[in-house]
């Protein structure tokens, strides 16, 4: 095809690699906004060069259809001549087997004594015969002929056929027909030049078409190594999506030109194979773009299968089937085009409309709508306009370059999240090293305070013995056995706690009764003169049930510790009141309901007060570990420990035993 659009465009979609910090979004917006004005400014610019005459829109024809394909020349020129040049289009017929002729006139004063050069295409139809001679003449016609098939034969070394036709005696005329036939989409374009014309805008096309090679190759290569380097479907299907560019190659006759002599027409069969794969390698770029196999799998599913359907219409090309394989593929356009487009916008939503996820989901779409615009175009829906094709050739390299500079931004956001993982992974590792050798300290701490506080206890009950006679002593005493037995609670629960931490945790289950676990728990207790502790059993006090009896498997020495903890904090939090123990059951398994008067707890302590080192708003002393140890020790019996309920009228904590025959005497 003809290119009038030569824009000079820079790769500013690259990685930049003397930052290691990510990428502004915004300056991926500023990038591809400044992409298109380049673009546009280019297309103003070469809009005011030289044009050539064109069939259709300068010089009118008329057009014979030839269903058969049977007619000779004169036959074609016969009826021609009936015909009034009433056409001012580009021709075009889309996917028809049909041959077409058609006939117009070249003055004298189109060629002012010079020759003219015919330039005819696009390349990919594959038998276009060119018949002149002077009008009104008994001359054999001059025949020209070439076509996808013939190698694209010409007059002139170019990569479009080009033919030159002589000048014209003064009053003399041309009469020209051209015969079409084609596989693929019929189309006929035909310029008209000066030859010196023809030579600046071989030159300015042919520098161009070098420097967007240029820059596609640059481009597949930088998106294949950065493929192996980093990974990533969304970079190789980039990779994958340069075949396009061989594409465009052929549609502009690079392949026949760089490669004359090749018997086989590879540029024929390539142009077809290529713009199958292309819509494949377009389907699989949207798809990755938006992470569509995770965020929409049902998506993902529809995308993957119309590749696979693609694939397949492979098989019609060597059957003589292309344009059949084509009009299936125009089937997929639209359901694949509405889908992805929802896709992008509910993506867009998911990652809270963040500017490069829009446009890395624009970007592919870019080039569906324009490839759309030109299918629509090839299939004759639609008037051709070769302005359609450049666009779209366009959207291809700054579609591959904005790409590649998002997925590589979206790769350097993902490996510093893995790096952070890792320090985070590290850092989790460091603490839970400190906490295990903190732990270890302090049962080992606790472990020897029990000597001293043993010690302690057994000299404070001699000196209450041999002083009972002295009661102004005895609350001096009091007070030192609460604070000793504090000592004595807390160096257990931290002994707990230590014990619980342990990877080898050994348990010594013994069948032990309930009910001596919790009057032994609550003898750990110190009780004030205005509290009091209830215990009832099924509802009954306690009193009123002989040989009370529930036969549990535990650690006794856990249990009750996690029985006084549960208690102390009820008597600690309740400035005054009943404290109830009720011992019964729950579906079948053995429950403690302790429940206090006091002033409840918070809503949002509610969540945390069995965390290690927490307490609640209403705590003023204490390490935080009472609650916690308790559930622990509960969980390691298979049980556990919860928050019944909580009002300003006080709290309720059950736990729960492991399933067990409940057994009562009486």
């Amino acid at each position: 095809m003809n290119n009038k659009n030569t824009p000079l465009m820079t790769p500013w979609a690259l990685v930049n690699r003397r930052r290691m910090y990510r990428l502004p979004q915004d300056y991926l917006l500023r990038q591809c906004m400044l992409a298109f004005c380049l673009l546009l400014g280019c297309l103003w610019t070469t809009a005011a060069m030289s044009e050539p005459l064109k069939l259709g829109e300068d010089i009118p024809y008329s057009v014979l259809q030839d269903t058969q394909g049977e007619l000779s020349l004169e036959q074609a020129s016969e009826r021609l001549q009936q015909q009034v040049p009433t056409e001012h289009a580009t021709f075009s017929r889309g996917y028809v087997h049909d041959t077409f002729w058609l006939r117009f006139e070249l003055s004298d004063a189109i060629f002012a004594e010079q020759p003219r050069w015919l330039e005819l295409g696009p390349n990919f139809v594959d038998d276009i015969r060119l018949f002149y001679r002077p009008k009104h003449s008994d001359q054999a016609w001059h025949v020209k002929q070439t076509g996808d098939l013939l190698l694209g034969r010409s007059d002139i070394d170019y990569r479009n056929p080009v033919f030159v036709l002589p000048p014209l005696d003064n009053g003399q005329r041309y009469e020209a027909i051209i015969r079409v036939q084609s596989s693929s989409t019929t189309i006929l374009r035909a310029s008209l030049w000066q030859p010196t014309e023809f030579m600046r805008h071989a030159s300015r096309t042919t520098a161009f078409w070098s420097f967007y090679f240029g820059l596609a190759a640059i481009s597949t290569l930088l998106a294949f190594i950065l493929a192996i380097v980093l990974g990533g479907r969304l970079l190789w299907s980039v990779t994958a999506f340069s075949i396009t560019y061989l594409f465009v190659a052929s549609v502009q006759g690079y392949l026949n030109w760089l490669l004359p002599d090749i018997g086989v027409p590879v540029q024929h069969y390539m142009t077809s194979i290529l713009t199958l794969t292309s819509y494949i390698a377009l389907l699989w770029l949207c798809v990755e773009t938006v992470n569509m196999k995770q965020h929409l799998p049902w998506a993902y599913k529809i995308m993957m299968a119309c590749c696979g359907l693609t694939l397949l219409l492979l098989i019609l090309i060597p059957l003589n089937q292309y344009g059949l394989a084509v009009k299936i593929q125009a089937l997929f356009y639209l359901p694949t085009s509405i889908t992805f487009v929802i896709s992008v916008l509910y993506v867009w939503h998911l990652d809270n409309y963040r500017v490069s996820t829009l446009l890395l989901g624009l970007s592919p779409l870019i080039c569906i709508t324009a490839s759309m615009f030109g299918l629509f175009s090839a299939f004759g829906w639609i008037p051709f306009k070769p302005e359609i094709y450049v666009i779209w050739q366009y959207a291809l390299i700054v579609n591959m370059l904005l790409v590649m500079a998002i997925a590589v931004y979206r790769i350097r956001e993902k490996k510093l999240e893995e790096i952070e993982k890792h320090q985070l992974a590290s850092e989790l590792k460091a603490e839970r090293d400190a906490s295990f050798h903190q732990r270890q300290f302090m049962g080992m701490v606790s472990h020897e305070f029990r000597t001293p506080l043993a010690v302690i206890s057994g000299s404070l009950e001699n000196l209450r013995y041999l002083e009972q006679a002295n009661s102004g002593r005895m609350p001096r005493y009091n007070k030192i056995q609460r604070a000793t037995e504090r000592l004595v609670q807390l160096t257990d629960n931290c002994l707990a706690d230590a014990r619980l931490a342990a990877t080898n945790l050994y348990l010594d289950p013994q069948p032990a009764n309930l009910y001596e676990l919790i009057d032994s728990a609550a003898a750990l207790v110190q009780l004030s003169d205005d509290h009091q502790l209830i215990m009832t059993i099924a509802g009954k006090p306690a009193n009123e049930v002989p040989k009370p009896e529930c036969t549990v498997l535990a650690d006794t020495a856990l249990i009750r510790i996690a029985l006084s903890n549960v208690l102390d904090n009820a008597v600690k939090y309740s400035a005054s009141g009943a404290i109830h123990i009720d011992c019964s059951q729950k579906d079948g398994r053995p429950t403690v309901r302790i429940c206090d008067q006091g002033p409840g707890i918070d809503e949002q302590d509610a969540k945390q007060i069995f965390d290690r080192y927490r307490r609640g708003t209403h705590s003023q002393r204490g390490a935080g570990l009472g609650l916690y140890v308790a559930r622990q020790i509960a969980r390691a019996h298979d049980g556990d420990l919860q928050l019944l309920s909580s009002s300003p009228q006080g709290s309720c904590f059950i736990f729960l035993f492991k399933q067990k025959t409940w057994e009562s005497v009486g």
